[in-house]
């Protein structure tokens, strides 16, 4: 199978132009370019975007799946696109060789459907929130005392450590 085509999609609430600059550099530096980037202004005007990024400007905010769903729609009218990346605006592609082991792992097995990303905080430290867990509540965001935990186990819940 040949290298797949990645096309981008980024969601914003134009609150972070900074940081979707950052991003929109890192994808602009991967050593495999991306068919396509979309930006997807969720309910906010987009900020000036480079002439390789299209932008999409919805008029009112249609929470993540929606703005990913007017990002998918775009990126499909294309018809150049194989393997599509969602991130966020404040999202970081730290490694120039991203795209490129994205697409060997597409090309190296076709029943291969959904890749997920680590993510992790400016330490490297894995974000443990974003981590899908089966039968597992989200860790708290903040340590629960003790007094809690005892008395979560003698009401019969299980505390969430």
């Amino acid at each position: 199978m040949r290298h797949p085509r990645v096309g981008v999609a980024v969601l914003t609430m134009g609150t972070r132009p900074a940081e979707l600059a950052d991003l929109l550099e890192s994808v602009a530096g991967q050593d495999t370019p991306a068919a396509r980037v979309v930006v997807v202004g969720n309910g906010a005007p987009l900020p000036p975007l480079p002439e390789w990024v299209t932008g999409v400007e919805l008029p009112e905010n249609l929470g993540v799946a929606g703005g990913r769903n007017a990002a998918l729609a775009r990126l499909r009218e294309f018809g150049d696109v194989d393997v599509v990346v969602n991130l966020d605006d404040d999202g970081l592609l730290i490694s120039p060789d991203v795209f490129t082991r994205l697409t060997e792992s597409y090309a190296a097995d076709e029943r291969l459907g959904i890749v997920g990303f680590r993510i992790a905080d400016e330490r490297g430290r894995t974000q443990r929130r974003h981590v899908p867990r089966l039968r597992t509540p989200c860790p708290p965001r903040r340590p629960m005392r003790w007094s809690t935990v005892w008395r979560m186990t003698r009401l019969g819940r299980p505390p969430v450590v």
